[in-house]
């Protein structure tokens, strides 16, 4: 059997596949692209029975993207989505009663919740509306009995929202920050603050993203 490229490697840790039994918290943080690149690692992982659930809190999940990474890999790009059971939710209360209420009921299985930030950053959503919807979902966490990985993308935060990546970077296990620009990936301990950039060396790019694919 062939190595698993490194982008893959992680993302087999962070959700313990093919197994996908032991819980935890993890977070993967990076720039726009951070999504595709960890939907495209997780390819290879998915032969046999193993499954994710992927929850797409910005519309952005990219079948068409997923299908061709798939069928560079060797594998049946049909078979191979169908391994991935993707819910997509439009604003902040449908996420959090989506994470809080239906995933501690599945069957366990791995968990990428995908830009959850998104929603609570909409300027329509009242400063008091966001925060009881964020502490429904920061909590409802710690009930999902699989792993999860949740993927921030970098941007900046309205002036009064700041402290809602804070409280996740603070509650996950671990942070592995993954750079475009420096080509960089580093995994910082948690409650240590923003990571910083380790510069290891890269060999290519995923497609379609722009992302290096890392190499220690």
């Amino acid at each position: 059997m062939n190595p698993l490229p490194p982008p893959s490697r992680l993302v087999s840790e962070k959700l313990g596949l093919p197994a996908g039994r032991s819980r935890g918290f993890h977070v993967v943080w990076g720039p726009h692209g951070v999504s595709q690149w960890v939907l495209e690692a997780l390819c290879p992982l998915l032969e046999g029975a193993a499954k994710v659930y992927w929850v797409d809190a910005a519309n952005r999940f990219d079948a068409h993207g997923f299908a061709k990474a798939a069928q560079v890999l060797g594998l049946d790009p049909r078979a191979t989505l169908s391994r991935v059971h993707l819910a997509r939710t439009f604003n902040a209360f449908q996420l959090a009663a989506l994470v809080a209420g239906k995933l501690p009921r599945l069957p366990v299985a791995p968990v990428v919740l995908a830009d959850p930030l998104a929603p609570f950053y909409d300027a329509d959503l009242a400063l008091e509306d966001a925060r009881r919807a964020f502490d429904r979902l920061r909590f409802g966490l710690a009930d999902v009995p699989g792993p999860v990985l949740v993927l921030l993308v970098d941007r900046p935060a309205p002036p009064d929202r700041g402290f809602f990546s804070a409280l996740l970077l603070d509650q996950a296990q671990t942070v592995t920050r993954i750079s475009g620009t420096a080509t960089a990936l580093a995994e910082v301990p948690r409650g240590s603050g923003p990571p910083p950039s380790v510069g290891i060396s890269a060999t290519g790019r995923i497609s379609g993203t722009g992302l290096p694919v890392l190499e220690n």
